[in-house]
């Protein structure tokens, strides 16, 4: 059902929303959905700590030489969460809002003393991250508890959790014991400013190359090594295969006549943007074969330019990547060598590699898009968050 007018949202991060480097872009394309599709966005980012952290940093350094290189994660403490808790409580006394609206940014409102109602956005808990992603490894246990009190705190009080996948919502409900009532998924969208025709995408015409494109910025997290030896074998196998590496420098050794690396394109920068496109719409295959994701929306980005995914089934990859529609899932145990068979097989396969681009793209336009994010995201806030008068809808 329509509501009666838009809603009035207060966007809460204490990075910058405006900056596609925030939250790998998220913070931006999340605002700019809502903005589109849901009501008038007030940001309350950017909120420095910066003096914090640099003490932070400091403190790590004498921890980690007398705690066997065991760290504190200060950016998500008590005393950290307390002291958005009134930098933000401050700037909500500034406007009239409806809700607050937080991608993200448990740490910044687990302590927030407030009436407006509070929907927490995500791509995963913290029990989920904790030795999982490398910048959550090697914690000192009051760190980790310190963590998951802060989640549990924020997930209690939140009014509506979104989640980009089932499995960071199965999380929730199952380690931080959230009603099952207030979990909703909806996958993220492509982190692209302008999306290529239907038809534009699709025409490419084929080469006898199998171009195949890796974009990340972590080599080890991202499974470049795999990457690499998947190039190795599929020549080895006589597939004519390049592989071009967006967003990191491999460590010295991995080198290839048929490997181009691009260190690094800013996403703010058009010139940059353009050529991260003609990347894509270059590209036969993504590749990421990676050890730990939560939703890497680089899937979401492929699949707009019906290129199909080789991934693996780690995280909440399966929301992002679904099974033989934009690409494949193999395990975690999978070498550059299983990689490459599966590749080679759909490569030398005219008719099914097409049909996996057409099925790709499809899976972009009915799901892996951020109007039909805004759309959903809408919709549940009619139904668990009405304004008042509007009409309600059945829970």
């Amino acid at each position: 059902m329509p509501i009666s007018r838009p809603y009035r949202i207060a966007f809460l991060t204490s990075t910058d929303p405006h900056s596609r480097r925030s939250w790998s872009g998220l913070h931006y394309m999340i605002s700019q959905s809502l903005g589109a599709h849901v009501g008038e966005v007030d940001y309350l980012g950017p909120v420095s700590l910066r003096f914090l952290f640099a003490l932070g940093d400091r403190v790590n350094k004498l921890v980690g030489k007398i705690a066997n290189g065991r760290r504190y994660q200060y950016s998500i403490s008590v005393l950290t969460s307390l002291l958005y808790a009134g930098v933000f409580a401050r700037k909500l006394k500034k406007g009239k809002y409806d809700l607050i609206f937080a991608p993200a940014g448990y740490t910044e409102f687990a302590f927030l003393e407030t009436e407006l109602p509070i929907v927490y956005c995500c791509d995963s808990t913290i029990t989920q991250l904790i030795d999982y992603y490398p910048g959550l490894s090697s914690l000192l246990p009051i760190s980790k508890r310190e963590l998951a009190y802060i989640e549990q705190r924020a997930i209690t009080r939140a009014d509506l959790l979104i989640y980009s996948s089932q499995w960071a919502a199965n999380s929730a409900i199952n380690d931080f014991r959230a009603p099952a009532s207030k979990v909703e998924v909806v996958p993220f969208g492509a982190n692209f400013p302008v999306v290529l025709p239907r038809q534009e995408v699709l025409a490419r015409p084929r080469t006898p190359q199998c171009k195949l494109l890796f974009v990340g910025v972590e080599w080890n997290r991202k499974g470049g090594e795999i990457a690499f030896n998947t190039l190795v074998e599929l020549n080895k196998r006589g597939v004519d295969a390049h592989l071009t590496i967006c967003g990191c420098v491999p460590p010295a050794g991995f080198t290839h006549e048929k490997l181009m690396v691009i260190p690094f394109l800013d996403k703010n920068k058009e010139s940059e943007m353009q050529r991260m496109v003609q990347l894509y719409k270059e590209a036969d295959f993504f590749l990421l074969p990676t050890r730990a994701e939560c939703a890497a929306i680089a899937f979401c980005e492929a699949s707009s330019f019906g290129v199909p995914s080789f991934t693996t089934d780690t995280g909440g990859i399966a929301d992002f990547v679904e099974e033989g529609i934009n690409g494949y899932r193999l395990s975690l145990q999978a070498t550059g060598a299983d990689f490459a068979q599966a590749i080679q097989a759909v490569f030398e396969n005219p008719v099914l590699y097409q049909q996996l681009r057409v099925s790709s793209r499809n899976l972009y336009e009915e799901k892996l898009n951020w109007q039909q994010w805004g759309k959903t995201v809408r919709l549940l806030l009619e139904k668990h968050l009405p304004l008042a008068g509007a009409p309600t809808q059945k829970r």
